[in-house]
């Protein structure tokens, strides 16, 4: 049964119930907790009390019938009930957690504290809305599968990769708000896969910057950029777009740096289980080969 919460912004309950629809198309039973609905097609983002969410992830972390947990949608706020939660006990019982976006702030806290790695996947209104939500879903949850295909991808550089590496895939300035508490996750030696959406082209410089200056990208084992949407460059222009970015943050890197990886927040969504070890082929179409 997969477990079903709002730790972000508030659903809209037509975008939820075309997602739901998919879940449901493919025989899943789904257990949507009330909390879920808190606030729903109010106009804005409100989504409950921390305290609230964090109680409606404990009934279902710790419910023996619900396997897996999907977030309903993205927006804002999952950080802000992270100090709520039971990790140690969390670690006992663990199952994987779905979603992106905002998500990856539970994401990264529950890696971070416990080394349990879910799948940096789509939220329930995200399902609703790609036009290949069929393959997704069944990728999503038959990701015991051998490969994991990176369709359109293509390497930035002639670096090979040689080993295994553990996956980690989040949205960039969400993983870094978490910079500097317990609960940005060690990624040193992972093959990394960043995306985002909205940002300006100076914040995005600036990020980069950062994340090299928390965990230096020299010391992953590899890099991947997937869909960066919507950018923007207002006021007095960079001087840079975001292969200009990319390029200047990983000249000279001895490791291999992909751009265009099917993942992010536009029409392409493969879904990355972190933690997970893999070994990145370039040999054809690139793809991550899964470790059994």
């Amino acid at each position: 049964m997969i477990g079903i919460f709002s730790p972000s912004s508030s659903i809209q309950t037509e975008r939820f119930n075309s997602g739901l629809s998919v879940l449901e198309k493919h025989g899943l039973k789904t257990a949507i907790h009330p909390q879920t609905y808190q606030g729903s097609d109010s106009g804005n983002q409100f989504s409950g009390s921390p305290e609230s969410k964090a109680a409606a992830f404990h009934d279902l972390w710790f419910n023996p019938s619900v396997t897996a947990i999907i977030a309903s949608c993205g927006g804002n706020f999952s950080s802000q009930f992270l100090h709520l939660l039971d990790f140690k006990k969390m670690a006992e019982t663990p199952k994987p957690l779905i979603g992106f976006s905002d998500t990856t702030s539970l994401l990264s806290a529950i890696y971070a504290q416990t080394g349990i790695g879910g799948i940096f996947g789509p939220t329930v209104q995200t399902l609703g809305r790609l036009p290949d939500s069929d393959r997704i879903l069944e990728n999503l949850f038959n990701i015991g599968s051998s490969e994991i295909h990176l369709e359109g991808a293509r390497p930035l550089n002639d670096v090979q990769a040689s080993a295994k590496a553990p996956l980690y895939a989040a949205t960039l300035t969400v993983l870094l708000s978490l910079a500097g508490t317990k609960y940005f996750p060690q990624l040193e030696g992972h093959f990394l896969i960043i995306e985002d959406i909205g940002e300006e082209l100076s914040h995005l410089d600036r990020l980069l910057w950062q994340l090299n200056a928390i965990c230096p990208l020299s010391s992953l084992a590899g890099l991947a950029f997937g869909e960066f949407v919507d950018l923007k460059d207002t006021g007095r222009p960079l001087g840079l777009d975001l292969n200009g970015i990319i390029k200047k943050h990983t000249d000279g890197l001895n490791i291999p740096v992909l751009v265009n990886a099917p993942i992010g927040h536009g029409l392409r969504f493969t879904p990355i289980p972190l933690g997970r070890q893999a070994r990145l082929s370039l040999s054809g179409s690139p793809r991550l080969i899964l470790e059994s």
